[in-house]
């Protein structure tokens, strides 16, 4: 008889787990599995979650038998996977932009494609640095502001602030949970002191105010970074269920917006915000769907703002809004 070991659970729920997810119809955005090596790749996550130990053992140590106890929290684990729910939510964590992040139910899942707000908040912090005037730099130069909407696990926010020494945040989420998530992250990147996060509705009609007021008090930011919901109602009764069954609908699907364009309603309340809270000269970063990008420039060009373009994710499909405050 086969032991349970390392090896075998490798080799035999890998293929157990590509042929349930696939044979389910989720694709590979859904599930993450294009090939055999990514359900193996996660066989490996569920092992280091079950094991507590890193990939390095794991593949060091393959002749190593499950004990009892392990085998049974693997087995339900491997489980809840085979039902479609999503891996980040079974282990409680989730890589983005090479950091390690908490995550839970009530927030989405970071994915790589928001990547690109990251990228392009940090390169417009290092411009803004680099065309400092000599004054600014001699008096210590004043924090890069950002404002994060809807800021979920905090992945975003943390990320651009790991990555640029002299920025400081707000993360705002309507979901107090999410907010707690955020902050834990925050603790747990040693960025505790550089950002806070506040459980707010950003859609209310007083929010500005509130923001200006008692969170910015009075300053205007440099940077205003979003990956609100955008999924209209239609599409979302359309979504895999390994989305729909699992992250909060709150965190997905937008009405329309005063234009009439579906799923921008989150978007349009973001660009009147920005107009408020931006300084001149300063840069809103806006997620929004693969078919949203034309309707979203020609929405932000009726507000004060400029060089409107549509970024582009890694697959090359219309990803997220730049526009700079005129």
């Amino acid at each position: 008889m086969e032991t349970f070991s390392i090896r075998f659970i490798i080799s035999e729920y890998a293929k157990e787990l590509f042929a349930c997810l696939q044979a389910k119809g989720k694709n590979s955005f859904d599930c993450g599995m294009e090939r055999l090596a990514d359900a193996a790749n996660e066989v490996y996550h569920l092992l280091s979650f079950v094991l507590e130990k890193d990939k390095v053992f794991l593949l060091s140590h393959k002749e190593y038998e499950l004990t009892a106890s392990e085998r049974e929290t693997f087995l339900t684990c491997f489980e809840r996977r085979k039902n479609g729910e999503p891996l980040a939510y079974i282990v409680g964590r989730k890589e983005f932009y090479g950091y390690d992040f908490f995550v839970d139910n009530s927030t989405l899942i970071p994915r790589p494609d928001t990547e690109i707000l990251v990228d392009e908040a940090i390169k417009f912090y290092h411009y803004q640095k680099d065309n400092e005037t000599a004054s600014e730099k001699t008096c210590a130069i004043s924090n890069f502001q950002i404002v994060d909407l809807g800021t979920g696990t905090g992945c975003i926010l943390l990320s651009v602030l790991k990555e640029c020494g002299k920025a400081c945040g707000v993360g705002i989420d309507i979901n107090p949970k999410a907010v707690e998530l955020a902050r834990k992250n925050a603790e747990n990147l040693a960025l505790h002191e550089k950002c806070a996060f506040f459980t707010a509705d950003f859609t209310d009609t007083n929010f500005s105010e509130k923001l200006e007021r008692e969170i910015l008090h009075t300053a205007k930011i440099d940077c205003l970074i979003s990956n609100p919901p955008y999924i209209p109602d239609y599409e979302y009764e359309i979504l895999d269920k390994g989305v729909k069954g699992y992250e909060p609908k709150t965190a997905l699907v937008s009405g329309n917006s005063l234009a009439g364009i579906q799923g921008l309603y989150h978007a349009e309340k973001i660009l009147a915000l920005g107009e408020k809270i931006l300084r001149k000269g300063g840069l809103i970063l806006l997620e929004h769907g693969y078919d949203q990008g034309l309707a979203l420039r020609e929405l932000c060009s009726s507000y004060a703002f400029f060089e409107i373009k549509t970024l582009y994710d890694f697959g090359n499909n219309a990803r997220a809004l730049y526009a700079i405050k005129s």
